[in-house]
């Protein structure tokens, strides 16, 4: 009898959970269709930048649970499609704190001065402006603040935070080797202060950043010197201040600036970037040519793609080696854009995937497409392409290597721990949380990841026309910018995703005025495909929603230039 209730219990239940399933599924379903509005004549595109702009929804999208998060690549695809559709008569961008790098926010500007020569404005709204923010905003025809906004000129800056002191206090004994004295990665742990290399480096990255950001500003704004001087040593700006200098347009409110477009918010001529991008989407050709668009982001590990709330997104080999297969397999596609948004990882994963680089050339050319970062693992990722494309501001380079542990025996020992062994083997301490490196085992450590070193610099020699020396030279752990990359041979072009298609389509041997569709991977799949194969690819999706909702105060992001991170 009992047996009997728990097996009707559990059909009942079981009943209960597909209806809801269902339901959810419906629901989706209807509001996926309903959030795409229908385009009426003399309407407005308005761009809301706010909070994160990934670069491409590398994980599956949760139905209820997570909206599709805006992306750099809807972004850029929504300029171009309003750029040539003729019922679009203007562009309204809406900058609060968006949470990006300077390689974002180059592609971004690049992107409205190429929306801007279809002769329709771009009027730019902000409650405040920091640097990144005006970058962008420099390429509108207006920029207007309300009253009580304010302009952030105080300055860029690195500020790492070091880590020796606290060891000494906790008796944790830090034990590192690295290829290349520029390589600081290790140095928070083994230092209390920035190494003269350290310092060096950062201040030709730093420097090649600001010089971008105060000629662009110049230029953009038809600023002359002695005026932008004025604005730097004010630092903290009212609007009237900044319209005096130049900087903005006018000051009004966001519901001003509208009404002189629409009639208010409200009025459906003003059209959502994400739902205009959609309705491209949905009204997309789905045959004939095209270039594949494989997209990258995270810290590179072996496996699938996947996000860990200790270091962020991951960008993992086996996915990003299936994308690579999957557009070489399909017929249509005659060239593979490479999007990298990485700043490294583990050097297995990054040369599995420099690997199929390489496979995939065999058969159809890649041009890799640098954004924020593609330094350390994101270079070796792009150095056997057929063309590297970077922005000027893309963080780039970081040639080298390093290897590490923290030995705890001492942590331990002051909670009252201890540990005993029992070994076999030559090396059994070498990743030992309870010793440090004898001599050998450093020796080993360090002649290994250099034979690693010498058979990359070999490979970037030979695939980018360098000797192995320039490139030796180039690189221990050297840092460069786009601009400063392409001064040295490490990349070809500077540009976006937009020139790195358009070099593409040229290797590819298609006409200049061709028009191929634009595939992206990872392709997005069905929800109960993914809840019934990969459901942790949905739980990864959703704690990176939840984790990318907070954004920490503008203060903290200070030393947002620091992506040098585990190899």
């Amino acid at each position: 009898m009992w047996r009997f209730l728990r097996l009707l219990l559990a059909l009942i239940l079981s009943q209960i959970v597909i209806f809801f399933l269902f339901l959810a599924l419906l629901l989706g379903v209807v509001a996926t269709f309903s959030s795409v509005p229908s385009v009426q004549e003399e309407s407005v595109l308005w761009v809301q930048l706010q909070g994160e702009i990934v670069e491409y929804p590398t994980l599956p999208r949760v139905p209820f649970l997570r909206r599709r998060p805006l992306s750099q690549s809807a972004i850029l695809e929504a300029l171009d499609m309003a750029e040539r559709d003729d019922r679009m008569t203007a562009v309204v961008l809406d900058i609060d704190y968006p949470r990006i790098g300077w390689g974002k926010a180059s592609e971004l500007h690049e992107a409205i001065l190429g929306f801007r020569q279809s002769g329709k404005p771009v009027f730019a709204y902000a409650p405040f402006l920091d640097e990144i923010s005006l970058f962008v905003a420099t390429a509108c025809d207006s920029i207007f603040l309300p009253p009580t906004g304010k302009i952030y000129m105080d300055g860029i800056g690195i500020g790492p935070m070091y880590f020796k002191g606290t060891f000494d206090k906790l008796g944790v004994r830090p034990n590192f080797a690295r290829t290349g004295e520029y390589k600081d990665a290790p140095e928070t742990s083994l230092r209390r202060d920035m190494s003269p290399e350290s310092r060096e480096q950062w201040s030709w990255l730093l420097d090649g950043i600001w010089v971008e950001f105060l000629e662009t500003l110049s230029t953009s704004r038809n600023i002359g010197r002695a005026d932008l001087e004025e604005a730097l040593n004010l630092g903290l700006l009212q609007p009237h201040q900044a319209v005096d200098l130049g900087l903005i347009d006018g000051v009004r409110y966001r519901e001003a600036l509208l009404g002189e477009l629409v009639e208010d918010a409200n009025d459906p001529r003003l059209v959502p970037l994400m739902g205009y991008h959609q309705g491209m989407e949905a009204r997309a050709p789905r045959r004939g040519d095209a270039i594949a668009v494989v997209h990258t982001r995270g810290l590179i590990l072996r496996g699938r793609n996947s996000y860990n709330p200790y270091v962020g997104t991951i960008l993992g080999a086996a996915s990003v080696v299936r994308d690579l297969e999957a557009a070489t397999a399909d017929d249509d596609v005659v060239a593979v854009v490479l999007r990298i948004d990485s700043p490294g990882g583990e050097i297995i994963a990054s040369d599995i995937i420099s690997n199929a680089v390489e496979r995939v050339q065999t058969r159809k050319p890649v041009v890799v497409s640098m954004v924020d970062v593609a330094a350390s693992g994101g270079y070796m990722m792009s150095f056997r392409a057929n063309r590297i494309v970077a922005l000027p501001t893309t963080i780039t380079g970081s040639i080298g290597a390093y290897t590490g542990k923290l030995n705890l025996r001492g942590l331990y020992g002051k909670i009252g721990v201890t540990r005993d062994f029992v070994t076999r083997g030559s090396f059994p301490f070498l990743f030992s949380d309870y010793h440090d490196w004898s001599a050998e085992e450093e020796s080993l450590i360090v002649s290994r990841q250099r034979e690693d070193y010498d058979r990359w610099i070999s490979g970037i020699a030979a695939n980018r026309n360098l000797t192995p020396e320039t490139v030796d030279r180039l690189g221990g752990g050297r840092v460069w910018t786009g601009l400063q990359a392409l001064e040295h041979g490490l990349v070809d072009a500077l540009g976006g995703q937009e020139l790195a298609i358009e070099v593409a389509k040229d290797v590819a041997g298609l006409a200049e005025d061709a028009r191929p569709r634009i595939v992206h991977y990872p392709e997005e799949r069905g929800f109960m495909d993914l809840l019934l194969e990969e459901g942790d690819l949905l739980w990864a999706s959703l704690v990176e929603s939840w984790a990318g909702s907070w954004a920490p105060p503008r203060d903290a992001s200070w030393g947002v230039l620091n992506f040098d991170l585990l190899r």
